[in-house]
């Protein structure tokens, strides 16, 4: 008696239905890893390459404040490469914050199959707004607390010393700076993670709000390249406010109904 037919589609229906819940194999997910992440790293060769083309003009852009701040202004290289390293630094470094919002993309997409329906409708805005709050960061440190904090370093001292700054320093400053402040910019969605996953609340982050205080101008002292009260204040100052738009988004999260009842337990634990 051969076997009838129906009884094999149970188990093609469950194995669909598990493909569609993201229930995959090891092997189904490094293949999905590997195109996500091919697709990531060609988007950062051709950002780069477009980059690449207009370094020369991203540079001028880049050096503007050093020529507001002194009118003669000009950095100088000291190597045969330091020119070079400086420029191709530049455009890929360019070439990365362009493709981030595809990254970004590609790996909460390789995550979504994981993901429950209303978490789903969450993951465009948070890929949107991670990438607003980075480029707003550097936005930021570029336009408002750069400027200053040049300012002071070539004024200090100048009756003493005259200013030749090596473009590759000039970079190395201006770069780390931009991204440190754009990863800063990020702590509101950063907060709002942690509340998700039910690690903080909103009334224990509105508790620590003197701590938070004193870390906002800790980490503002950390990533200015200046020493300058003033320019260290004009950064820390923001901090303390993405902090504040932290607690309502983890607030937020509560009221959703999103990571309640780990938050519920954190809450049990602390009255007991």
């Amino acid at each position: 008696m051969t076997t009838s037919a129906p009884e094999l589609e149970p188990e093609i229906i469950d194995e669909e239905e598990q493909r569609a819940k993201g229930m995959l194999t090891i092997g189904e997910h490094l293949v999905e890893a590997r195109q996500r992440l091919t697709i990531a790293a060609l988007t950062i060769v051709l950002t780069t390459v477009v980059a690449l083309i207009f370094t020369n003009q991203i540079l001028n852009f880049l050096i503007e404040p050093g020529r507001a701040a002194d009118p003669d202004f000009r950095p100088i290289f000291t190597e045969l490469l330091g020119f070079i390293s400086a420029y191709f630094k530049v455009g890929l470094l360019v070439g990365i914050a362009v493709a981030m919002p595809m990254v970004i993309y590609q790996g909460f997409m390789f995550v979504n199959p994981a993901l429950e329906p209303q978490e789903r409708r969450w993951l465009l805005p948070i890929v949107l707004l991670a990438s607003l709050s980075f480029a707003g960061g550097g936005a930021f440190a570029f336009f408002v607390a750069w400027p200053p904090a040049l300012d002071f370093l070539l004024d200090f001292g100048d009756n003493i010393a005259d200013p030749q700054i090596r473009i590759s320093n000039y970079i190395d400053m201006l770069t780390r700076f931009v991204f440190w402040t754009g990863i800063v910019f990020e702590t509101p969605l950063v907060l709002m993670g942690f509340g998700w996953l039910g690690v903080i609340t909103a009334h224990r982050l509105i508790r620590a709000w003197r701590w938070a205080i004193i870390g906002s101008f800790i980490i503002a002292a950390l990533i200015t390249p200046s020493i300058d009260p003033v320019t260290q204040a004009a950064v820390a100052i923001p901090l303390i406010f993405l902090y504040g738009l932290g607690i309502l988004l983890v607030k937020l999260v509560e009221t959703r109904g999103l990571g309640r009842y780990r938050n519920a337990e954190i809450e049990d634990a602390e009255i007991e």
